[in-house]
């Protein structure tokens, strides 16, 4: 006879089986205990699941719980007896477990509330898992219940639910409608969930009807809406934000409910008051993977504060969803990264609104580099090369730029001997019918693609399928877009989902998304700072105080009517608006003070006192970005010559081992970059607006020496230090403006001289850099020798470089070893090759870092 080790019995029906294995035998685990019940007591004594509804599996110590269709990955751990946030470091997490899941009304709760069937959606709907909250989940939603219990008679404002991506969101909206359509005091109510995009409003609603709410309701139109809201009963309606189109109201109980999905986006806080205006007494909830951030005033003002709060760490620790990890696999850009780095990230922070045909502009020139012809199949061969070595169950997905290079992707994909099948996902596909799957519309595509046996193992999407698309055996993404915040975030969390032994997901990073990441999971981290509604009057008092101490900065300028001036005198008083700023050595001072004002005022708007002084704002506003666009790092600017061959040479000049010198094309030479031309620095030196003139240029000669650094840190250090050095005697008063940009000028010419070293010694970018490190080690090498030398270097580093090579020590033994023979070989001295080894090694990690190893090998066979 088959007996559990105990069976916990409600009126005679045994609702829980316990299975516990010793703490004290190595080979007595909780998976042995998991196997016990699923593949024992399930087989030989099926009779006592007939009622079950919970099953914990433990060795006295670790405790898990699930369900009778729960995979073992799917047990979950139970953290809390009163609410979620507690802490039990002395309680085991069996002991914690049996306190906080079975106290006798809160086990009832969760039986009546909290346990769920759902279909399966990809391979048979008449086949259904059963599914149990987490603790996450159901603290969570008890609190979203409580808070809407008051809100229904009170504010309105239910709160924000925010549990990250992957944690289980839409389930715990299941299980909140459960419980709150069985409170008497809120008298059958109709729930509206509302989203601002079709997929996320079909997945939702799917959700619900394949947990059993077959009664769920799909708006189709604006039509269809109004019918819809007219005549809901005790319903769950769905539908899109956008629909809201009416201008009367169609329902005034107080017991509706408005759930908005993705609640932080802003755009909810602007499109709230075409809902409110047709549900005047309906309470507002929102739920969202990301946080709402502090500054995001609005979307509390219509949702409330947050109501439960699970971030990603702690999902991972609770191993709710895996964790994600980075590999990048960045394409070098070189020259042409000035086009796509600092200068349009800029672009998109200071200037999000009036800039927006430049922004434009910018990002199709971005498509023409990221999209160039050889550049792309460089990505494709890694990116076979990695799917397939990778040898995991499972799919990826690839995130371009924009669909044209999606489609591109997909082509050559489609003609590889070697690549799993792929497909393309794109909105308005028809452009590109003739070169995708036109035979297959989205939706089939997301059925195949969410079915694991099915042989589409790649998605290659442009803005489809980053959000609510849920693909457990999805394991990587290849990213090519330059995301951020809460979309980078989003995007990357695909591949979060747990499945079976899927120990984590990955981000292979083409494009330089490293510093978005870490600052995005800044605002991710579960030390959340609260900030409750600040009231008006004080924003209004904060925003007038913020103004004094602004204006101070800018002295007896008289800027108040600016608007009324000339476009010839606006740009005048924005210069010297400028100057004065920099003269006074106030610069960050200002910036504070400027961009604490300008938040305070987007906070105070529309408020009269606020416009009073908007003009006066708007410019203080403006000489910011001014003074940010003239001495943050800034693109270098090419001539109009160069620029038009830019243009033609952009697809050709990406070459296999990376990007190569657009320049090489011309017979004469190289032209010469803009900054360092003499035209431009005659007029640099007889600039009137020193102070200006001196922060641009000295920014764009930072810049210029930064992006050179990395391949040749012996040269290009050594002129960055010489940089530092003049703006320190400057800062410290030892010379003046005029003569800190002389010797700026003279740092130019210093630089273009440096550039053009490699090509009177007839070598390349790559070989130059080691040149100046072999040549600083022994200055009596004739120049013959050391190039010999450089090239035996290249070679036997290269032969070593792998993947990830900067954090295996094995290899960077290796390499140092190789390096100090080769230099013994060529008669240096043991303490000339000491001392050379390290400068020779810290070079090879700045220049070979990211490359990929079939590119490494691919090098080596031309050298």
């Amino acid at each position: 006879a088959r007996i559990p080790d105990l069976v916990i019995f409600i009126n005679g029906l045994p609702i829980a089986v316990f299975e516990f294995k010793s703490p004290t035998r190595e080979n007595a685990t909780i998976a042995d205990a998991y196997a016990q019940i699923h593949d024992t007591y399930r087989q030989d004594i099926p009779k006592i699941f007939y009622y079950n509804q919970i099953l914990v599996i433990s060795d006295l110590l670790k405790a898990r719980h699930g369900t009778v269709s729960s995979s073992y990955d799917f047990y979950s751990v139970w953290k809390g007896i009163n609410s979620e946030g507690e802490k039990h470091k002395k309680m085991s997490e069996l002991e914690l477990l049996t306190k906080g899941l079975f106290e006798p009304q809160r086990l009832m709760d969760i039986i009546e509330n909290f346990i769920v069937f759902e279909a399966d959606a990809v391979k048979d709907a008449t086949k259904f898992t059963k599914k149990m909250a987490m603790y996450n989940q159901y603290f969570g939603v008890n609190k979203a219940v409580d808070n809407t219990l008051r809100a229904v008679n009170g504010d309105k404002k239910i709160g924000v639910f925010w549990h990250t991506q992957g944690s289980g969101k839409s389930l715990s909206m299941v299980f909140y409608v459960n419980k709150i359509r069985k409170i008497p005091e809120l008298k059958s109510p109709s729930v509206l969930f509302l989203t601002d995009r079709n997929d996320l409003d079909l997945q939702l609603y799917k959700t619900f009807l394949r947990t059993g709410y077959s009664t769920a309701k799909h708006a189709e139109s604006i039509k269809d809406l109004a019918d819809k809201i007219s005549g809901a009963g005790a319903e769950v309606l769905f539908t899109l934000i956008q629909k809201f189109d009416m201008d009367k109201p169609l329902s005034l109980r107080n017991n509706f409910i408005v759930i908005a999905d993705e609640a932080h986006r802003s755009e909810y806080a602007l499109l709230a008051g075409n809902v409110r205006s047709v549900l005047p007494n309906a309470a507002f909830m929102g739920i969202t993977g990301t946080p709402v951030e502090l500054n995001n005033r609005n979307t509390r003002l219509v949702f409330g504060e947050h109501i439960s709060e699970y971030p990603i760490d702690r999902s991972v620790a609770d191993k709710v969803t895996v964790p994600i990890y980075y590999e990048g696999r960045l394409i070098p850009l070189h020259v042409l990264n000035q086009f796509i780095d600092e200068d349009l990230d800029k672009l998109v922070i200071e200037h999000p609104e009036d800039t927006k045909a430049m922004l434009r502009q910018k990002w199709a020139r971005m498509e023409q580099v990221l999209g160039a012809k050889e550049r792309v199949e460089m990505i494709v061969n890694d990116i076979v090369y990695h799917f397939n070595n990778r040898g995991l169950e499972g799919k990826a997905m690839i995130v371009t730029f924009s669909r044209k290079i999606a489609v591109e992707i997909y082509k050559l994909l489609s003609a590889h001997n070697h690549a799993p099948e792929a497909a393309v996902v794109i909105s308005n596909n028809q452009q590109y019918q003739d070169e995708i799957q036109a035979e297959l519309d989205n939706k089939e595509l997301e059925k195949r693609f969410k079915n694991p046996d099915d042989p589409l193992k790649i998605a290659i999407v442009c803005d489809m399928w980053l959000t609510g698309f849920d693909v457990p055996f999805l394991h990587t993404m290849y990213l090519d877009k330059p995301l951020k915040g809460h979309t980078l975030m989003q995007a990357i969390a695909r591949v979060n989902r747990r499945y079976k032994d899927k120990a984590g997901g990955l981000i292979v990073d083409y494009i330089g998304v490293a510093e978005n990441l870490k600052k995005a999971l800044a605002i991710y981290a579960s030390d959340i700072q609260k900030q409750t509604l600040i009231p008006i009057e004080e924003i209004i008092a904060e925003m007038l105080k913020a103004y004094n101490d602004a204006k101070v900065f800018l002295g007896d300028l008289k800027y108040q009517e600016w608007k009324k001036l000339s476009p010839g005198r606006q740009s005048q008083l924005f210069q010297s608006a400028i100057n004065i700023v920099l003269e006074t050595d106030n610069k960050k001072q200002f910036l504070k003070a400027a961009t604490r004002l300008y938040k305070l005022f987007c906070l105070a708007m529309p408020n009269h006192e606020a416009n009073k002084i908007r003009n006066e704002i708007e410019f203080i506003e403006s000489v910011r970005r001014g003074i940010i666009k003239f001495t943050l790092v800034e693109p270098i600017y090419i001539d109009k010559k160069t620029e038009s061959a830019i243009k033609d040479l952009i697809s050709k000049n990406i070459a296999a081992e990376g990007i190569i010198d657009i320049f090489s094309e011309h017979r004469k030479g190289k032209p010469e970059i803009s900054i360092l031309d003499e035209k431009f620095l005659k007029n640099v030196k007889n600039s009137r607006l020193k102070n200006l003139t001196l922060e641009t240029y000295r920014k764009l000669l930072e810049n210029d020496l930064r992006t050179k650094e990395r391949s040749n840190i012996v040269r290009y250090r050594t002129l960055l230090e010489k940089l530092e050095e003049i703006i320190e005697e400057y800062e410290n008063n030892i010379i003046n403006s005029s003569k800190v940009i002389e010797q700026l000028i003279q740092l130019a010419r210093e630089i273009r001289a440096a550039d053009q070293a490699g090509d009177k010694l007839g070598l390349t970018l790559e070989e130059m850099a080691f040149y100046d490190a072999v040549a600083q080690g022994k200055k009596a090498l004739k120049d013959k020798d050391i190039k010999l030398l450089v090239k035996e270097l290249i070679k036997a580093i290269k032969r070593d470089v792998a993947i990830d090579w900067t954090h295996q020590e094995v290899i960077k033994a290796r390499i140092r070893s190789n390096v100090k023979l080769i230099l013994l070989r060529h008669q240096f001295s043991f303490e000339e090759s000491n001392l050379l080894v390290e400068k020779i090694f810290k070079q090879a990690e700045f220049l070979y870092r990211d490359f990929e190893f079939q590119q490494l090998q691919l090098n080596e066979t031309q050298i």
